[in-house]
């Protein structure tokens, strides 16, 4: 329907049982409207299989790769893949060079971990494992496999010992399903095909800062997606890194774009803001002349944005040490 996926396991997560209907009815000719999922499955079904028989080529993604065997493993829960890789005369496989694995012997840990996290299963339906094209005697199976293995930055995040964890990712989705951000304002609203805490740090360090660092603040670094994923990714921390090097001139910045949100101005509030917070007598000072004038947050500036909905804090005509030396509170 014109859509880019909402999720990366479900990619109509977003849609409920009507509007899969309309869809349905609206794009696939002489079929009848039904709500029933069932007849919908089955309208599905039978169209797409006219569409795999009809293909000339078969695209697929790839889960993990054996550098052992040479073997491309795929899983799924629907049977397109096993159709799309299978039926069409040619497979054209694409992949990122981080789902390389060195043998068959880690792949069962590895789907464990995966189909589980995905979607709760001990087994997913389909696992299908394609190690080469069809042989002699063979009666289905592509004629050609073509292996198409995309760097796309993926280089540079691996050179970096902190950055490379992003790479661990095995694209189960549970950190999406977990993170309250993404439950809110859902997939599309990232702008990129992976969404949730896993798409703000992998779009920023493929793209750039500038183009996709600003994903790194649709976070409340509550850290429910590092305890959930499967493969230990420390996500939050990653986040971090990537909205601190989104201000940094640090020659040690790695990600592409570092520094782009770094302004003179804010230099040099922080500045201030730093001798102010590292003099005693001029914080106490300040402080004791803030609070005889009562002085408010001024809505100027980036101020503005804040207290346009909220109430601008009035400073307090006594501070908390004065307070406690009022009453007699010892506090050493």
């Amino acid at each position: 329907n014109n859509e880019t996926p909402a999720h990366i396991v479900v990619p109509a997560i977003h849609k409920n049982k009507e509007q899969i209907s309309k869809i349905l009815y609206d794009h696939i000719p002489d079929e009848p409207y039904t709500e029933d999922v069932a007849e919908l499955t089955a309208i599905a079904r039978k169209t797409l299989r006219q569409k795999f028989y009809q293909a000339d080529v078969g695209l697929s993604g790839v889960n993990f790769a054996v550098a052992e065997t040479g073997t491309l493993c795929l899983v799924e829960n629907e049977g397109n893949g096993r159709m799309c890789t299978t039926v069409p005369p040619v497979h054209i496989a694409v992949m990122g060079l981080e789902k390389v694995v060195e043998k068959l012997a880690d792949l069962p840990p590895l789907l464990g971990l995966l189909i589980g996290s995905a979607t709760g299963q001990l087994v997913t339906t389909y696992v299908n494992m394609i190690t080469s094209a069809r042989k002699e005697g063979e009666k289905d199976g592509p004629k050609e496999i073509h292996l198409i293995i995309l760097d796309n930055g993926r280089s540079k995040i691996f050179a970096d010992p902190r950055r490379r964890e992003t790479l661990q990712c095995i694209r189960c989705g549970t950190c999406l399903n977990h993170c309250p951000v993404y439950n809110r304002i859902g997939g599309h609203a990232y702008g990129y095909i992976y969404p949730g805490p896993i798409g703000k740090i992998l779009n920023p360090q493929i793209e750039g800062l500038k183009a996709a660092g600003v994903l790194a603040s649709a976070s409340s670094l509550c850290n429910a997606c590092e305890e959930v994923c499967p493969v230990k990714i420390q996500i939050p921390d990653l986040i971090r890194r990537i909205r601190n090097e989104s201000y940094s001139k640090d020659p040690a910045s790695t990600i592409e774009g570092h520094g782009y949100k770094r302004n003179p101005a804010e230099v040099l509030t922080w500045k201030v803001w730093e001798k102010i917070n590292t003099h005693p007598l001029i914080n106490a000072a300040g402080l004791k002349i803030l609070s005889v004038l009562g002085i408010k947050l001024p809505n100027i500036g980036p101020l503005k944005y804040w207290t346009r909905y909220r109430t601008a804090p009035e400073l307090a005509k006594k501070s908390l040490h004065e307070l406690i030396k009022q009453h007699g509170v010892d506090h050493e």
